[in-house]
């Protein structure tokens, strides 16, 4: 929905219509410079107001000569400017039975010509059809207490969501939602990869980190199972959070279960169902997380953990010079 200046005796729906974006004056703009013109009788002032209207009225006029070249019967026209419109030249268009917006907002102009197609227009001079955009229909509708302009097309790059709400908070939360189910769908375009949810695969990793265990020699055996433990956290607060109270068994039967579709070579992903807290087969259930916040935070965790050591080592460091239980000495 467009929120800009409408007038009230413009048509208030348009279909199968034109669509004309610009970033051009239809008004008399002040000049930059002061100046100051004199006039003797009200022959000259009547010059004066012609040629000040001179410039405005060929554009409205070269607006109107388009409109009646390109529209065929049952067609419309419509004008959406980012800049103002003076009334008269509204009226002008207003009898022409072309809608006219004034003061659109930069980024509404910028979603418009991905939606309906077209050029955003800085002159009225040259304009053709290939200027011009396409759209099903244009009409006004009124929420609350302002009027917006929704603009529908056929195969539109860009759209509004209009999100109403009982009050602030609501609509902020739906906007929250809106928005953070479109970067997910965005992030699994991007990276071509999903990743099985419902804790399937931290559960996963941590079988996994349990059979390489096995391999691992010295102190790398503790770290090894630290990072598989600390993996295990997101199932069990999936399980309490569905109201069980037996998450470290519901872990064990997850363990399990994945370790069982491993062997066999199915493809498999035992999950938390959060609506009934049973276990599911991720992938059936069609629960995925987003392939890059699972990295983010794998890699997040390991680097925190390696500065939290490294804080320990500096710790140690101080109190080894500074002597017993002593401050470091600078």
């Amino acid at each position: 929905g467009i929120n800009a200046e409408y007038m009230g005796d413009m048509p208030k729906r348009l279909d199968n219509c034109f669509i004309l974006t610009c970033n051009a004056s239809l008004e008399y703009e002040k000049t930059e410079v002061n100046a100051e013109w004199n006039y003797d009788n009200s022959t000259m002032k009547d010059r004066m107001i012609r040629a000040e209207r001179k410039l405005v009225d060929e554009a409205t006029q070269r607006i109107i000569a388009l409109k009646r070249e390109v529209c065929k019967d049952g067609q419309g026209f419509a004008v959406i400017n980012q800049k103002g419109i003076d009334p008269v030249s509204l009226d002008m268009l207003a009898k022409e039975g072309i809608m006219a917006l004034r003061r659109a907002k930069k980024r509404n102009m910028e979603r418009l010509v991905l939606a309906c197609g077209g050029v955003a227009v800085n002159s009225f001079e040259g304009m053709t059809i290939a200027d011009l955009g396409r759209a099903e229909s244009v009409y006004e509708h009124i929420l609350g207490e302002e009027k917006f302009t929704f603009v529908t097309a056929e195969k539109p790059q860009s759209c509004t969501i209009l999100i109403r709400g009982a009050n602030k908070h609501t609509i902020a939360q739906v906007k929250d939602a809106v928005r953070d189910g479109l970067r997910a769908v965005k992030n699994t375009l991007d990276d071509q990869f999903i990743v099985p949810g419902a804790g399937s695969f931290e559960v996963a990793a941590s079988v996994h980190l349990q059979d390489f265990l096995e391999q691992a020699q010295g102190h790398t055996k503790i770290g090894v199972r630290a990072f598989g433990e600390a993996l295990t956290i997101i199932p069990r607060t999936l399980c309490t959070s569905t109201g069980r109270d037996d998450s470290a068994y519901v872990l064990i039967e997850l363990q399990e279960a994945t370790k069982s579709a491993k062997k066999k070579g199915l493809e498999e992903y035992p999950g938390i169902d959060m609506e009934t807290g049973e276990i599911v087969d991720a992938g059936v259930k069609q629960i995925f997380d987003s392939y890059c916040a699972k990295r983010a935070i794998v890699n997040t965790a390991c680097e925190i953990a390696s500065q939290l050591m490294l804080c320990d080592e500096i710790m140690k460091a101080g109190v080894s010079k500074g002597g017993r239980g002593g401050p470091m000495q600078g």
